[in-house]
């Protein structure tokens, strides 16, 4: 499938990459690139063409005034090419538009100094979707990785789907485009010897979190405990495990395409 990505963090753009491996994939970084790429866009040998057609293969001289005729076949010019024009809008080459909701002010909408600082974000997210619906795409959706907790606009997204992301199906459908507003779901990748959670590296009691004094646990000892190997690293004071901060677009691809 040909799908846009607008995404401006790297290793989401470099997760795109990745999960959406074998498709005719276009990355965009900014919102200004993207409104750019989903520009009208039109077939001027087209437009001339149906222009023919309507019996202008010129463009008239504007008449002089209490020239009646001259003045209705001017007319009659500019509502044909823009019917013309219209109709040789070319198609967005895009059938998949995925967008982050978080971008930076960018100049397109910059409103002036103390407005919206340069790098400030905001949730242009919502314009690039419905920008993509409107121009054709297929299949949009909006993926953020605002954790609700950390954020008003994420946290409000949970009124319109799943305060976490399982196996969504589209939200809406708008100008015929399926389309979600989605909180991301995660690449697992994995991450080797990490400091251990639970004990903080090994500073801290396994058992009750109390840090350690002397490589014991005061707490512990007044309570008459022996203390215990921490579960989570088994005294190491770190482990391997897991981590989901990549964005997955192809597990988004899958379900609003299924």
């Amino acid at each position: 499938m040909r799908i846009l990505v607008i995404e401006d963090k790297q290793m989401h753009q470099d997760s795109a990459r990745e999960t959406l491996a074998g498709h005719d994939l276009t990355v965009l970084t900014s919102f200004d690139e993207a409104i750019d790429a989903m520009k009208d866009k039109v077939d001027e040998t087209k437009v001339k063409s149906l222009l023919a057609e309507a019996g202008f293969t010129t463009e008239p001289v504007r008449p002089e005034k209490g020239d009646e005729e001259g003045w209705a076949r001017w007319e009659a010019h500019f509502d044909a090419k823009h019917n013309a024009e219209e109709q040789a809008v070319i198609p967005l080459p895009y059938d998949v538009v995925l967008v982050d909701m978080m971008m930076p002010v960018a100049r397109k909408t910059a409103l002036g100094s103390g407005v919206h600082p340069y790098g400030e974000e905001v949730p242009y997210g919502f314009v690039l979707a419905l920008r993509a619906a409107l121009r054709g795409a297929k299949y949009v959706a909006m993926v953020t990785d605002t954790n609700h907790h950390k954020g008003a606009v994420s946290a409000a997204i949970d009124y319109i789907g799943d305060a976490y992301y399982s196996t969504m199906v589209p939200n809406f459908t708008i100008n015929g485009a399926k389309c979600m507003f989605v909180h991301a779901p995660f690449v697992e990748d994995p991450a080797l010897g990490v400091k251990c959670y639970n004990c903080v590296g090994g500073t801290a009691c396994g058992y009750c979190r109390t840090p350690l004094t002397d490589g014991k646990c005061p707490e512990c000892q007044r309570a008459g405990r022996t203390p215990e190997l921490c579960n989570v690293c088994k005294g190491e004071g770190k482990h391997d495990t897991t981590v989901h901060e990549r964005k997955d677009w192809g597990k988004v691809l899958a379900d609003l395409t299924a």
